[in-house]
């Protein structure tokens, strides 16, 4: 009976320190992508973009400095949107956000892809991205 027992405290030890080992290596994983996603973020200036009806209600002036990571996110307050803009390569919805470098400097004029009404009305969805040195 000492022998059954002795064997049950034995693996129960064993199995234990076998989780509190594997917690340990899985919180030192979590930290680590952690660090990784925060390093992954710097440097990256991110703009969200919010579009209703005919207007986005947004800044109509995104400025960037050359060579700085972009990100654009698209929310849709109401009706369907998306943002496009051939040079810069973007093609933004509001579930596939947009990342670039801005390597050239200029005015780029991002528009809405989608048409959502009236042509006159639809034609003023426009918001101007420039890059600076």
């Amino acid at each position: 009976m000492r022998i059954v027992g002795l064997l049950l405290l034995t693996g129960s030890l064993t199995m234990g320190l076998a989780a509190c080992g594997g917690g340990d290596e899985q919180s030192a994983k979590q930290e680590k992508a952690v660090e990784t996603s925060t390093e992954a973020k710097a440097g990256v200036e991110e703009f969200t973009i919010t579009a209703k009806n005919w207007n986005f209600s947004s800044d109509k002036e995104i400025v960037v400095k050359k060579g700085e990571k972009v990100k654009l996110n698209l929310v849709n307050k109401e009706g369907l949107h998306t943002i496009n803009n051939d040079e810069l390569g973007i093609d933004l919805t509001a579930d596939k956000p947009a990342e670039f470098t801005a390597d050239k400097t200029g005015e780029y004029v991002l528009k809405c892809s989608t048409v959502c009404g009236a042509t006159q009305d639809h034609e003023g969805m426009e918001i101007s991205l420039k890059v600076v040195n």
